[in-house]
């Protein structure tokens, strides 16, 4: 023997000098050369270097309790073993070895000496982890070489033992962990528009690196092939470094031919589209960050989109690139904090072929610093080294084009689009002593806006239209305020002779504060004539055009004021002292009202009031969220307001109180059975074979996520938690807003929607749900989509319907859990376009 046995048993041991044989019995255990075997009867025989072992037998024979050897590359079960000490090649019985997802079971195997392949006779490779499993792919016989592959000659499946009259001549199955390269299978699926078709085909490239896959970029290669003469093509190189970046980009071309040609629906077209996504690890350079977020297509793109129903109604289309640095600066002897960030951005509207581009955006701030602090930091700190001073800056520009234009056109409306501001801003701050319980705290800030343009406005006699003339030019406007702003809060709290000693507190933080700000652009403020009733209307240059004026037209001297409340209410229980006995309730998170009042104005002096509602009712059960705007001035037959307020000659009502701008209510909750310590997150069903993790795990590259998202949302029902009975979400939001349109007249918009989110378990092993949209506007439900699924342990089916909605559709799918057989699926999709 090349090495010493160690060994040992729990029951007895009997060693045979004269034949060098020794026996083991009951919790037998030994090594040799990093082998482990634990079983219940061990015989080792010197004389012929072999080691026998076998499981737990029962009166009849039959083994109740299987041996272990572990090895440096793999585990096996078995009923017996017959080992070769010398040249440490094996014999099993019935022996079971796992790698990684894959269960192997052989009848016989017989081991190599290398200690990580074996030979077997009578197999079957599942992923199902019973005894008995509930499918497999039985070959006769196979090699296995443990973390690497498995080859087996003719294979054909079989379900619960019953083998199915289909097979493969051969079988070559990776069970290598890390990357590798190879062929993506395709998934087959019908489409009324674009007839049979393949999607998914394609092949994933692993690029080498000392003749190793490389962990630092690979490439995704797509394909979608329809019967009608559709297809697309994406290429999606990713690259990553640890600790560093990682990003991915993504290339799409698209040739669509929907319907049959001469039909008069028939639609012919070519489109890409662009995508580059990319993040860095703050961890690399401290301080500073970039990323980008670049999605830019050929309208028409998403129309044409034959495998993702949502994206065909999406015509907004938006992109980023950002960097920002941020660095630590000593001034007047004080570290203080800079912070620069720079980004562009593409927004695009596919209806229009209107693409808006935002660049430069540079914007630089400073930290607030106080520059009368003295050196020598000796005594009380005095008032004036409390004097904190700040800026903040920003250069903006932006232009418009057209992408379905010529080239030279494009430049042309660049040219003639392009706008830009800057903007200065110097906020100057002292923190005063509490006056008891208030807080006092004064401020002035001065702002500098640069524009590259301004529009006046004209009244045509003959078109009967304002007509708008923008003119070129660099232009400056200044503004300034000062505010000194008081705060407190108010505590009250009351007892009700209750059973339960109930207790009511309520708390009230009033804001008062006071202002001026010199009206320093009043040669900007213009009037002008709107319709043929002589109705004028102010507005100031800068607001029409440009990326936003940023400046207040009026002057202001006067006091803002407001309030904010909650309520509480707690409840004791005398039989019980302890803080389980204590019962809180927030009756009330928020109720705040502020308005203001100018006094330089010669009329409408006083603002609108601001209106805003929180709470949470039955222990955070239903959530509430409500605000309103009012005007407090009466308005004429045209919808502008007039200098007389809303109470004012008017008997007391809704209507006295002033004239509603805009309002929204929302109300959601969410009510779940089962433990309610469990946490859903953690119990999601995650053995789905698309499933890998989180949407946004680190492990995913980044189209693996948006693939995984895009997943989710269409199949809902294979994502669901089978430890929960049931679950419902309500939610309902109502908006209303009075908006004065560039016509200079009021529309006033009204939405009403509800949604609702549920599931429930038919049976321990069932489960079915629903989701919807309600249109109150519309009177109708938007969409529906319903979902039922089936938990088989090893598999899952999953059937998802869309009975409703401007995109019809049904998929039923059947699949394994484990992911290595993700690709093995049985899918039937339909879409159907069209109400």
């Amino acid at each position: 023997m090349a090495a010493p046995i160690e060994r040992q048993a729990a029951d007895s041991a009997v060693f045979f000098i004269k034949d060098k044989l020794f026996l083991l019995y009951g919790g037998a255990k030994t090594n040799y050369e990093e082998n482990d075997i634990n079983a219940n009867f061990l015989k080792l025989d010197q004389k012929n270097e072999t080691l026998f072992a076998r499981g737990e037998l029962d009166s009849t024979g039959l083994v109740t309790q299987q041996l272990t050897l572990k090895t440096t590359d793999q585990n096996i079960t078995a009923d017996s073993i017959l080992y070769h000490t010398k040249t440490g090649k094996a014999l099993t019985h019935n022996s079971r070895t796992t790698t990684d997802e894959m269960y192997v079971q052989t009848q016989k195997a017989k081991l190599l000496g290398d200690k990580k392949s074996f030979f077997g006779y009578e197999n079957k490779f599942t992923t199902c982890n019973y005894d008995e499993p509930h499918f497999a792919f039985h070959a006769k016989k196979i090699k296995v070489v443990a973390n690497d592959v498995a080859v087996s000659g003719f294979a054909n499946p079989e379900f619960e033992g019953v083998p199915l009259p289909i097979g493969i001549p051969f079988g070559i199955f990776p069970m290598r962990k890390g990357k590798k390269g190879g062929v993506l299978p395709p998934q087959f699926t019908a489409n009324e528009d674009y007839g049979i078709g393949l999607e998914g085909l394609g092949y994933y490239f692993t690029f080498k690196k000392n003749g190793r896959p490389s962990d630092y970029w690979d490439l995704i290669l797509r394909s979608n092939i329809y019967s009608y003469g559709s297809w697309n093509l994406i290429a999606t190189p990713s690259y990553r470094k640890r600790y560093k970046y990682n990003g991915t980009f993504n290339i799409n071309v698209q040739n669509t031919r929907q319907n049959f040609k001469g039909d008069a629906d028939f639609v012919k077209n070519k489109s890409f589209s662009l995508g580059w996504q990319h993040s860095a690890d703050t961890r690399s350079r401290p301080g500073v960050s970039f990323s980008s977020n670049v999605n830019f297509q050929k309208s028409g793109f998403n129309k044409y989109n034959a495998n993702n129903p949502r994206l065909n109604i999406t015509n907004i289309i938006t992109s980023s690139i950002a960097w920002s640095k941020t660095w630590q600066q000593k001034i007047f002897g004080e570290e203080n904090t800079f912070n620069l960030t720079t980004n562009t951005g593409l927004s695009q509207n596919t209806n229009l072929n209107l693409v808006t581009l935002n660049a430069p955006e540079v914007s630089f701030s400073m930290q607030t610093f106080y520059p009368f602090v003295r050196k020598n930091k000796i005594g009380e700190q005095k008032w004036f080294e409390k004097i904190g001073i700040g800026y903040n800056g920003s250069v903006r520009g932006k232009m418009d084009f057209y992408d379905n234009k010529p080239f030279a056109e494009i430049i042309k409306l660049i040219k003639d689009t392009f706008a830009w501001n800057a903007s200065h801003n110097i906020p100057v701050s002292l923190s005063l002593p509490s006056l008891g319980p208030i807080q006092a705290s004064p401020s002035i800030s001065y702002s500098e806006y640069t524009y590259s343009q301004k529009t006046l406005l004209n009244w045509n006699p003959v078109t009967k239209q304002v007509d708008k003339d923008v003119v070129k030019g660099v232009f400056q406007t200044r503004t300034m305020n000062l505010n000194f702003n008081l705060a407190t809060a108010l505590y009250g709290t009351y007892s009700f002779k209750t059973k339960n000693q109930l207790k009511a507190r309520h708390v009230i933080r009033p804001t008062f504060g006071i202002g001026y700000q010199p009206d320093l652009n009043r040669r900007f403020n213009k009037r002008v004539q709107v319709d043929t009733f002589m109705r004028m209307q102010d507005y100031n240059v800068f607001n029409f055009g440009n990326i936003s004026s940023g400046i207040q037209s009026n002057k202001f001297g006067g006091i803002n004021f407001g309030i904010d409340q909650n309520l509480e209410i707690k409840t004791t229980n005398k039989n019980d002292s302890t803080e389980a006995g204590i019962k809180r309730v927030r009756v009330i998170d928020g109720f705040s009202i502020t308005s203001g009042y100018n006094y330089l104005l010669d009329s409408f002096q006083l603002n609108p009031f601001n209106i805003n509602l929180r709470s949470t009712l039955m222990e955070g059960k239903i959530n509430i969220t409500a605000g309103a705007n009012i005007d407090p001035y009466q308005t004429n037959a045209f919808g502008d307001r007039v200098n007389k307020l809303a109470w004012q000659g008017r008997k007391f009502g809704i209507g006295s109180i002033g004239n509603l701008t805009n309002a929204n209510i929302s109300l959601s909750t969410q009510l779940r059975g089962g433990d309610k310590k469990t946490d859903s997150k953690s119990t999601t069903n995650r053995n789905n074979p698309n499933f890998k993790g989180d949407s946004n795990t680190p492990d995913m590259s980044l189209e693996e996520q948006m693939r995984l998202n895009e997943y989710i949302n269409s199949n809902p029902a294979e994502f669901v938690d089978f430890n929960i009975p049931w679950d419902l979400s309500l939610s309902g939001t109502v908006n209303y807003s009075r908006i004065l349109q560039q016509d200079f007249t009021y529309k006033s918009f009204f939405n009403a929607s509800a949604n609702f989110n549920g599931n429930f378990s038919l049976t321990q092993k069932w489960k079915c749900g629903a989701s919807g949209f309600y249109d109150f506007n519309t009177g109708k439900i938007q969409q529906i989509q319903m979902f039922i699924t089936r938990e088989m342990h090893c598999w899952q089916m999953a059937i998802n319907v869309t009975p409703v909605g401007s995109f019809r559709s049904f998929n039923i799918s059947i699949s394994p859990k484990a992911g290595i057989l993700r690709d093995l699926k049985i899918n039937r999709t339909r879409v159907f376009y069209g109400e």
